[in-house]
């Protein structure tokens, strides 16, 4: 058994578990594999449950069963995994991809831990993971990270604490089996708030969230872009609110997610976010929401010849852009693309 080192003692290193060494190494590893050979994060995103069920409901297709969301998810997989750096793929819808090999072995693999639905405690909300489900499970389908999505508002202070537990908890339990775990936590507006009221302290309150969320282990942060209306922003206003988030995710390395944006304005959200030191994207819908049709042969067109193309253009302005994963933290504050 190794001597203890004396208070004070710097002849040598204090000692750490050798499990506890290759878990942070091989989690390191993992995060880095996200970024694929450029170290910048292109993801696509097709995790979605509960809401891809609302969104083809929405186009009014119903009696939606779960062997067609299963194969809509292998279609969507097999034509937009070769161009993103990550894929995010639930068990649920997901596993049929996985277990055809849709994902190509160069390409991570990114699993959500959350549950469908939201607890209220009071007027805030809060997550719950899935009973079958953890980053152990995860693992074993070659997981290189868990996500947890939440909503939080700091100024929900018993729902805000629940969340801030929960993340705690889940970081420990991602880095104990050595997976890094991704937080996305999302800014809801509150039931007795107005529509202007929420717009004023949207970035305030998300910028609270990260201040309040950062230190507890994550990883990686999946954001949102700073600013609800880019176009009645200016660019010097979008690109200072996108370095103030980049400050408050200081040494942990964030990405921007979709929120369903088009692909346009997501490029250009892209090309501010990235400025800001942002290591890239990862989105779904607003990339591939073109091809919720009913006729498989269509879905599979407009995936491989709308949307892909779509993906690789997000990928391009991210990979010109974004900063690597390894040199996370603020980009230069005199830097502009």
């Amino acid at each position: 058994m190794p001597e203890p080192t004396a208070p004070g003692d710097r002849s040598r290193p204090p000692t750490v578990a050798p499990d506890d060494v290759a878990a942070s190494v091989g989690r390191r590893r993992r995060l880095l594999r996200l970024g694929g050979s450029r170290g910048v994060i292109a993801g696509i995103a097709i995790d979605h449950r509960d809401s891809l069920r609302v969104m083809i409901e929405r186009l009014g297709r119903t009696g939606i069963g779960t062997s067609d969301l299963r194969m809509l998810k292998l279609r969507l997989t097999r034509a937009l995994a070769p161009s993103a750096t990550a894929v995010m793929l639930d068990e649920e819808f997901g596993g049929l991809a996985l277990e055809a090999g849709a994902v190509p072995p160069s390409v991570a693999l990114i699993m959500p831990l959350e549950a469908q639905g939201y607890e209220t405690i009071g007027d805030g909300s809060a997550t719950t993971l899935l009973e079958d489900f953890s980053p152990a499970v995860a693992l074993r389908y070659g997981a290189d990270a868990c996500k947890l999505l939440l909503p939080f508002r700091a100024d929900e202070p018993a729902s805000a604490a629940r969340q801030e537990a929960l993340v705690a908890s889940t970081a420990a339990a991602c880095h104990e089996v050595g997976l890094p775990l991704i937080i996305e936590p999302i800014v809801y507006r509150r039931p007795s708030e107005t529509a202007t009221a929420f717009a004023d302290g949207y970035q305030r309150c998300l910028l609270d969230a990260v201040a309040r969320l950062q230190p507890l282990g994550a990883d990686l942060l999946k954001l949102p872009f700073p600013v609800q209306d880019l176009e009645a922003t200016s660019e010097s206003e979008a690109l200072d609110a996108c370095r103030a988030l980049a400050e408050a995710c200081s040494d942990t390395p964030w990405v921007l997610l979709g929120a369903g944006a088009g692909v346009t304005t997501f490029v250009e959200q892209i090309r501010l976010a990235g400025t800001a030191g942002a290591a890239g994207f990862l989105a779904g819908r607003g990339i591939w929401g073109a091809a919720l049709v009913a006729d498989a042969r269509e879905q599979e067109r407009i995936a491989s010849q709308v949307c892909r193309p779509d993906l690789e253009r997000c990928r391009e302005m991210a990979e010109r852009v974004a900063r690597p994963l390894e040199r996370a933290g603020p980009a230069d504050p005199a830097a502009v693309i």
